[in-house]
């Protein structure tokens, strides 16, 4: 089930004062984010060049607040997405997960959990625009989830998501594309006239909107001072 726009941030504290604001929050927020869309693109095709379901309000562009001090909060993004493999030889998938991450200059680590039907294979990469992320592949079913969380950045993480919909509309988790695949693109602005990518009732539309050519987000670029 979609969740409603304000539902979906954890607001906590409050910023600090000297963090950007409006147009040059945007700005900042969209150069932290296009690069972590990219690399996760990139992570998933390496792993699985099919279709990746968006795990439940994770898609990624709508931040969730962090703490970066004791009285300072910020935002974050976090994105999961989860398939599930035929017949794919467990280490196999081990070793094109650590290729992907090699690819994007991230060393990663790789750990078993478990044996049989309870095997996991978790593999798990840190640095980068990525932050932190995690393969986590179970064999036995051939279940596969891809997550990852960036660095805790200055600002409102409610005032980003405002900005990346335009507006606080109630609908704003319905834009947010159900599925990520070898089409998809890095966007990072979904406004109220834009595709909506869920049903009101929470279920996916199939197939879902094609969008190659994202629409520009009305925000000044604003120079570094």
């Amino acid at each position: 089930m979609a969740m409603a726009f304000g539902s979906m941030l954890i607001m906590t504290g409050c910023a600090d004062a000297d963090a950007p604001t409006g147009d040059a929050l945007y700005r900042s927020a969209e150069k932290a984010y296009l690069p972590f869309a990219e690399d996760l693109h990139a992570l998933l095709m390496g792993v699985h060049a099919g279709d990746w379901a968006v795990d439940q309000g994770q898609h990624g562009a709508l931040p969730i607040s962090c703490q970066r001090g004791a009285d300072d909060f910020g935002y974050s993004f976090h994105a999961a997405r989860s398939a599930t493999l035929s017949e794919s030889d467990p280490d196999a998938v081990v070793e094109a997960a650590r290729d992907a991450f090699e690819d994007l200059g991230i060393d990663a680590a790789v750990s078993t959990f478990g044996e049989g039907e309870a095997e996991e294979r978790n593999i798990i990469g840190t640095g980068g625009s990525l932050g932190r992320a995690a393969v986590t592949f179970k064999p036995a079913t051939g279940s596969i989830r891809v997550s990852a969380q960036t660095a805790c950045f200055a600002g409102s993480a409610f005032d980003v998501g405002v900005l990346v919909f335009g507006d606080d509309a109630n609908d704003s988790a319905l834009r947010l594309p159900a599925f990520e695949g070898p089409a998809s693109v890095p966007q990072f602005y979904f406004p109220a006239d834009g595709p909506v990518y869920y049903s009101p009732d929470g279920t996916p539309i199939l197939p879902q909107p094609v969008v190659t050519d994202p629409p520009e987000a009305p925000y000044e670029e604003v120079p570094s001072s």
